[in-house]
């Protein structure tokens, strides 16, 4: 991983797609620490093996960008959202919803990350236990 010397240094001599790229994963790293110290995380090998145990009863797990979802979360999970906003090291969220299931997860995203993090859920018709067990993520 290179310094912030090296990409001030890549900057300087013009490389500056370089410098951009070294900037763009120091800053990812950076809030890929700050997201697996505060939140459980799902591993996608977690959320296929739930896919499929949906799939028996003609169901599946659909993520939905936070800025499309229409339907209006309880003020617990806004206010767990407004809190992971002010931490500062998600570049997006989304909701997971089982079609058919009225209360999905809301879960944060870092770019360049595979794993999602759990940031709350709506009740209990979807839980974050349904995909992992108490000690995982």
């Amino acid at each position: 991983m290179a310094t912030p010397v090296v990409e001030e240094l890549l900057a300087k001599v013009g490389m500056t797609a370089a410098a951009a790229k070294v900037k763009k994963m120091r800053t990812s790293r950076a809030k890929m620490a700050v997201a697996y110290e505060r939140y459980r995380f799902i591993k996608p090998e977690k959320i296929h093996k739930f896919q499929v145990k949906l799939a028996e009863n003609n169901k599946y797990l659909a993520f939905i960008p936070l800025e499309k979802y229409e339907k209006i979360p309880p003020e617990g999970v806004l206010k767990e959202l407004e809190q992971a906003i002010g931490v500062g090291c998600f570049d997006r969220f989304e909701v997971a919803e089982i079609k058919r299931v009225p209360d999905p997860l809301l879960l944060g995203i870092v770019d360049g990350c595979p794993d999602r993090f759990f940031i709350g859920q709506w009740d209990d018709d979807v839980k974050i236990s349904d995909i992992l067990k108490d000690n995982e993520g």
